[in-house]
């Protein structure tokens, strides 16, 4: 079991909003670099994938964990919207030190894209579990946004008998 961040996003992204957080997401990346927390490409190898498509990255070797991708594209927004009905998608990081790249970056994103993401986490539960992350971004982009914990999935349909 891991230290688990979800969310969802509608499918339709606002492209000049997905260009502007994926722009602050560089800026996190460097700054949690700066800060001697090692990111990694996909599996923890390589390095960090930021680019007009997304993001994929991983902490460093032994400090990694699960990859973090976002936005949900390709095979994995399919699967997503087939078994839950939105494109939803989570990463465990299992709390090691790339987490705090994670959690920023979804931060980011919540501030740019507003109700077309949903965010929840295993963290959260307590005030200052985030507060790592919120004052990253306060810091690096000079904007403030909180965590709040939202319902990522919708209701699970049931057929009649």
């Amino acid at each position: 079991m891991g230290y688990t961040h979800y969310w969802s996003h509608d499918d339709d992204l606002d492209p000049s909003s997905l260009i502007r957080a994926l722009n602050d997401c560089r800026e996190v990346a460097e700054a949690v670099q700066k800060r001697g927390i090692v990111l990694r490409g996909p599996n923890g190898t390589g390095d960090p994938e930021i680019s007009e498509l997304g993001i994929d990255l991983n902490g460093d070797g032994e400090e990694s964990h699960e990859t973090f991708s976002f936005p949900i594209r390709g095979e994995d927004a399919q699967t997503a919207k087939r078994l839950y009905g939105c494109r939803w998608a989570f990463c465990k990081t299992a709390c090691k030190p790339y987490d705090l790249a994670v959690c920023a970056m979804l931060l980011v994103f919540k501030h740019h894209l507003g109700k077309q993401l949903r965010l929840d986490s295993d963290g959260g539960r307590q005030p200052d579990e985030w507060l790592p992350a919120e004052r990253l971004v306060k810091e690096v982009l000079g904007y403030e946004v909180r965590f709040r914990r939202e319902k990522t999935m919708p209701a699970r349909r049931t057929s009649a008998a």
